[in-house]
């Protein structure tokens, strides 16, 4: 490889100790292929690999682009039990991607192989999972959800060992960190030196204004961003009908993006206590449970800066994570009724009306899209969703109540329209969706993935190319569970 004139790659992760991670070089993955590559997001951070150098490092061969892979340690809770015994155990950090405006983006080789870390697994991933990771981070963005994304995906015919036999896949995941919550709980084991290496690395990096302060000052501000930015985040979660599945405090990221995706599920018919992975036999991780998971993580890491935070400061950034989450939640749900103000009485609005779609199992983004229809010629559009024949009395006394609810915003009814559409998408990353979608892929059908790619990149559009998947699933399409290994 000629390193002079290579494009390279720079890590800042060796900025850390050494017990923080363990160089490693991926398994080449032979004979691969490119399956799919994110123009839209090699546009957004002036990624100008050619698809021969983009294939090198996802095939991890790494004899085009010059870098310092690298697999990081941590620990964390997994459905609730600390596990000392985590890292990466199928991904390698392999540097940073420097954009025109200096910004760095970490890139990140999923399905590398084998590490310290990998707990007797293979290291691989599969085709299907890649895939999944891949349009979910994508959909997920499109909707306005930070979130790690996927700049591209490559396969091969090396067979896999899963539930089944699979081919292998690799992604490139890019996101402005990987450090996570596991990250703190593992530098609170290691003694303080360890935890102001890892605050003052932080800091650094996402909030410079801040590296004057003293050491305590950076825990509050490392605390108390990544309770609000997770509030934040969960509540558009909530908002969107997205489940996440494994909300283990290694799969939090301390700046609040959306990370690891594995069983994740949106939602076809609303139901309050969904459970997307099969896995999750107590529910701990329901959608009507991810907001407190999500600050009983919170809570975990506040323990992790003991020493430099009082227990004043810990229960401030709690109470703070519950008030930006229920501010958040109500102004994003207000927003997806086509409102603008939240006034008296919308809570209890949104409530009734998820009680209503819980009772009559109406399908969750459908409703809110085809809710524009409302006292228009098509208005049965919206009320079939709902019931074939009749609408229901809770759902006619809700729909009186609303109707004075719109005539408050003193809009005219084409403006409040038009917000519905804006905050509403009509197309959804339905599990069934991304199944098909893998089964074509699995056959070297790539068409459809890189449709749907790029169709999730503005969801808000009508996309009537796509308009057999904007129509109710059928009953066994819907409500599909998967497993981690997904």
């Amino acid at each position: 490889m000629d390193t002079l004139n290579a494009p390279k790659l720079e890590q800042d992760y060796t900025d850390l100790p050494k017990s923080y991670f363990s160089h490693v070089q991926p398994e080449p993955m032979e004979n691969a292929k490119l399956v799919s590559v994110n123009h839209t997001l090699m546009a957004q951070i002036d990624c100008d690999l050619n698809d021969e150098q983009l294939l090198d490092l996802l095939s991890g061969y790494l004899q085009q682009v010059s870098c310092d892979p690298l697999a990081q340690k941590y620990v964390g809770h997994q459905f609730g039990v600390y596990n000392p015994d985590l890292g990466d155990g199928r991904g390698l950090l392999l540097g940073q991607w420097r954009d025109n405006s200096g910004q760095a983006w970490d890139f990140h080789l999923k399905g590398a192989g084998r590490t310290p870390y990998s707990r007797r697994g293979d290291g691989r991933a599969v085709l299907r999972s890649t895939i999944r990771e891949y349009l979910a981070s994508e959909a997920l963005n499109g909707l306005g959800v930070p979130s790690t994304r996927g700049l591209g995906i490559a396969t091969s015919d090396e067979p896999v060992q899963r539930e089944i036999v699979e081919p292998r896949a690799t992604l490139i995941r890019v996101s402005h960190t990987h450090i996570r919550f596991g990250h703190f709980q593992f530098a609170a084991s290691k003694g303080a030196a360890h935890m102001e290496t890892l605050l003052n690395f932080v800091v650094q990096k996402h909030y410079p204004e801040h590296q004057q302060d003293s050491l305590e000052d950076k825990a509050w501000v490392v605390l108390h961003q990544a309770c609000i930015k997770t509030a934040k985040l969960l509540a558009k979660w909530q908002t969107v009908g997205f489940n996440h599945g494994v909300m283990n405090t290694d799969n939090m990221s301390i700046i609040g993006e959306t990370f690891d995706f594995g069983p994740f599920a949106f939602f076809d018919d609303f139901k309050i206590d969904f459970i997307c992975n099969h896995s999750d036999y107590e529910g701990r991780y329901a959608y009507n449970q991810q907001a407190q998971i999500a600050l009983w993580n919170c809570k975990v890491l506040a323990t992790c800066f003991d020493g430099l935070l009082t227990e004043e400061q810990a229960q401030q950034a709690m109470e703070d994570f519950v008030q930006t989450y229920n501010r958040a939640y109500l102004e994003d749900m207000i927003a997806k009724l086509g409102l603008e103000t939240v006034q008296n009485g919308d809570k209890e609005l949104i409530g009734d009306l998820l009680v209503l779609m819980d009772e009559f199992q109406v399908d969750y983004s459908l409703f809110f899209r085809r809710l524009a229809k409302w006292q228009t010629d098509k208005e049965s559009e919206l009320f079939e969703l709902i019931h074939p024949e009749q609408l229901p009395v809770g759902f006619s006394q809700w729909f009186d109540k609303f109707s004075v609810r719109v005539e408050q915003e003193g809009v005219d009814l084409s403006v409040w329209r038009e917000r519905i559409l804006k905050a509403n998408p009509s197309i959804v990353l339905r599990n069934y969706i991304a199944q098909q979608i893998i089964e074509k892929a699995e056959r070297g059908d790539y068409v459809m993935l890189n449709e749907w790619l790029i169709a999730l990149q503005s969801p808000f559009e009508e996309h009537p190319n796509l308009a057999d998947f904007q129509q109710p699933p059928r009953p066994y399409q819907k409500g599909m569970k998967l497993s981690c290994s997904s």
